[in-house]
């Protein structure tokens, strides 16, 4: 596959419009590159169940070469055979360690397996989390519930107050950074994912899964947590829309916005070109 590409993209802001509709413009650049046989990853932070719905009303994602790289690319699924490729999981001790130092710092706490989502309680941070994410999350009374189980990934959450999340992942790097890599996806969202995972490293093992070399391979994102898999691609590209801090390490940053199809102008010069 020495000729083939990889596109990696990330969704919300990215793909996404901001009414979270893809636009013409991409699908018909989606469309195109998979036809020659270029190979495209959607890499999130957002479970692979979550991602096959939210894109089900376009058929582009349903075609073969089409990955999802969830939970900040822990784990890699092949949307077109509905089978897992690769996965990564918490240390389990150390995530009910982490979710116990969330909900005790006054922030709110939210858990992730595959297929499924949690948290300790309503507030208006779990309110606020569905209304931006449009995923289910289940209410739990205790982390001891989840002893045991394959977690992917955890995610302190704070809509009104954004230095508070800083100030625990500051408070709290010497006792997490052994177990866990973290990041924000959002100025609300302080999230934790297995140590030496990202969006950029399960773009690389997605690469090598495929036989597909790292400098064909193609990522574009908005976010902080895209910095990974922009910088680790072989061409880096941030949207135009995108946050300073992931321009500063991007090779290009486009022209047009999430919403006037950024993702089909990079296709077109990066993929197809």
């Amino acid at each position: 596959m020495s000729n083939t590409k990889i596109l990696a993209v990330d969704l919300d802001d990215t793909l996404f419009a901001d009414d979270k509709s893809v636009c013409e413009k991409n699908v018909d650049a989606l469309n195109k590159m998979l036809d020659e046989g270029h190979v495209l990853a959607i890499d999130t932070g957002r479970p692979s169940h979550v991602i096959a719905k939210l894109l089900s009303p376009y058929p582009v994602f349903s075609r073969k070469n089409v990955y999802f790289l969830s939970f900040q690319g822990s784990n890699g699924y092949d949307a077109f055979e509905k089978k897992s490729l690769f996965g990564s999981y918490l240390d389990n001790d150390a995530a009910i360690d982490l979710l116990d130092w969330i909900k005790d710092s006054g922030l709110c706490a939210i858990a992730f397996e595959e297929g499924a989502i949690y948290c300790f309680g309503e507030d208006s941070n779990v309110e606020g989390y569905r209304r931006v994410a449009q995923e289910e999350v289940n209410v739990i009374k205790s982390a001891e519930e989840l002893r045991g189980r394959n977690l992917v990934k955890i995610m302190a959450v704070n809509f009104d107050d954004h230095k508070a999340l800083h100030d625990f992942e500051d408070a709290h790097l010497k006792q997490t950074n052994k177990y866990f890599n973290s990041m924000f996806s959002n100025v609300a969202f302080l999230e934790y994912v297995p140590k030496d995972s990202s969006k950029g490293h399960g773009l690389l093992k997605l690469a090598d899964y495929l036989g597909v070399p790292h400098s064909n391979t193609v990522a574009c994102g908005d976010e902080r947590n895209d910095i990974s898999m922009v910088t680790m691609a072989g061409v880096g590209c941030a949207v135009l829309n995108g946050r300073k801090e992931l321009k500063e390490q991007a090779n290009y940053i486009t022209t047009l916005d999430n919403n006037q199809g950024a993702v089909a102008e990079v296709i077109e010069k990066f993929i197809l070109n």
